[in-house]
């Protein structure tokens, strides 16, 4: 089914056959069928109604509001205007079968959006046994009949209900236009249809924001450079296509890797406890250092160690110490005692100091996108200082990783910026690797 913007037009299609439905449904944005006026009005409103396309009226003088497409009515009915419901807005119409003219002629003022459909209706109608019957409607200069008898008796008929609405009084009054469009049974619905909806169109563009093309199925009517056109169309649109599968395959690959990526090494920016722990020792081993869990080498009843061991494969003698933290606000200062107990009890056991003293800080870690989480203060700086110790956020050491895995820092170099670290806040080398102010990470 065609669709117009925001699914206009809105299309309440009401005691039609299903030929006829299925006729005019690819024109329409919302396509809503019914019964009866009786049936529409029980489930949906006019105030959601832009056109109505009626075959059938029950109970007789049911009033059917907005713009009107009636095909074949006997019974009478009354159709209102859009707007608010001053006198004149709304308008009896019914149909006589008494008529006995059976000469038909398409008067001068016939639109001439519909004057080639009057002229094909008056052409059909000739060859009826029967004379078409008539409509019966109190008509105003606004009106048209589109084809009529001998006498002037219109057998289709245009008609138009003008409104004037003073809505503010500073403001110039607005007129609210509605069209009706009264004929007979007619083989070729669709076609009246189209019309009608150019009709509505060009009066009242919110209604039917884009008119119909001329044609239901125009390729059998093209012209060769319409063909053209239209042969590159498909090209283009095949192309979209394709492109929207690899799109589609790409977001998959994405949300997979995503998936990867937080259950692995990246969940060191949400992850607290032995989890965290795993994923910076993670990070460490990938930027060069032999890493052991202290926890796992401490005997029951032994003082707790530091929570990793930290050396470099080809520096002999080379060793550094690390706690690693998760905090749901900022760094906790006093953690700064157990970190010197750590290193006082390293001093005591290996008769030398640490050559590097890590403070590896999860900070905010309930804030999911790290870039928007807030820096350490001094106060920070400086107890990690006074332990002589690097304080360094989870975050930040992802961030080195990132660097060295997009190849904009050779491991080495990333290894020897926290070999060569100074007591207090650590931060990563500048570099964009996509990692700042971007959540990818969800």
């Amino acid at each position: 089914m065609t669709q117009y913007a925001d699914e206009r037009p809105r299309v309440a299609a009401i005691g039609l056959d299903e030929a006829q439905e299925a006729s005019i449904e690819h024109l329409c944005g919302t396509f809503r069928s019914a019964s009866s006026v009786s049936d529409y009005r029980n489930r949906y409103s006019w105030n959601e109604t832009d056109i109505t396309v009626l075959g059938h009226v029950w109970p007789p003088g049911s009033v059917v509001s907005g713009h009107l497409l009636a095909v074949g009515i006997s019974l009478p009915y009354v159709w209102q205007g859009n707007g608010p419901a001053p006198t004149g807005n709304q308008r009896a119409l019914s149909s006589k079968a008494d008529n006995t003219e059976r000469e038909l002629s398409i008067p001068e003022g016939c639109p001439e959006r519909y004057r080639h459909l009057a002229s094909g209706l008056a052409t059909q109608l000739r060859l009826l046994e029967d004379p078409p019957p008539t409509f019966v409607v109190n008509r105003t200069e606004d009106d048209s009949a589109l084809v009529e008898t001998t006498s002037g008796r219109p057998v289709a008929l245009r008609c138009v209900i003008n409104n004037v609405y003073e809505l503010i009084k500073s403001r110039p009054p607005i007129q609210i236009s509605t069209i009706a469009l009264a004929i007979p049974e007619v083989t070729d619905l669709a076609a009246w249809f189209q019309a009608f909806l150019d009709d509505v169109h060009e009066l009242n563009p919110g209604r039917v924001p884009h008119p119909p093309t001329r044609f239901s199925s125009s390729s059998a009517w093209y012209t060769p450079e319409e063909r053209e056109w239209a042969q590159r169309i498909v090209e283009i649109q095949t192309g979209l296509e394709r492109l929207q599968n690899r799109h589609e395959q790409a977001e998959a690959g994405l949300a997979a890797a995503r998936e990867r990526a937080n259950a692995g090494i990246r969940r060191c920016l949400w992850a607290d406890g032995d989890d965290l722990e795993e994923a910076i020792g993670d990070i460490l081993k990938e930027l060069g250092f032999k890493v052991r869990h202290m926890d796992s080498e401490t005997k029951p009843g032994e003082p707790k160690r530091e929570d990793l061991r930290l050396t470099i494969p080809d520096r002999a003698g080379w060793e550094a110490i690390a706690e690693v933290k998760g905090y749901p606000a900022g760094t906790r200062t006093n953690d700064a005692r157990q970190i010197r107990e750590h290193r006082d009890r390293y001093i005591s056991q290996e008769a030398r100091q640490p050559d590097l003293t890590l403070w590896i800080s999860n900070t905010y870690k309930s804030v999911e996108d790290p870039s928007a989480r807030p820096s350490p203060g001094n106060d920070v700086d400086q107890r990690a200082a006074d332990i002589g110790a690097v304080h360094v956020l989870a975050a930040d050491l992802y961030r080195l990783w990132a660097l060295v895995q997009a190849g904009s820092l050779e491991q080495a170099q990333a290894l020897q910026h926290l070999i060569d670290a100074a007591p207090g806040l650590w931060s990563p080398p500048a570099s964009d690797t996509g990692t700042r102010g971007v959540s990818a990470c969800g």
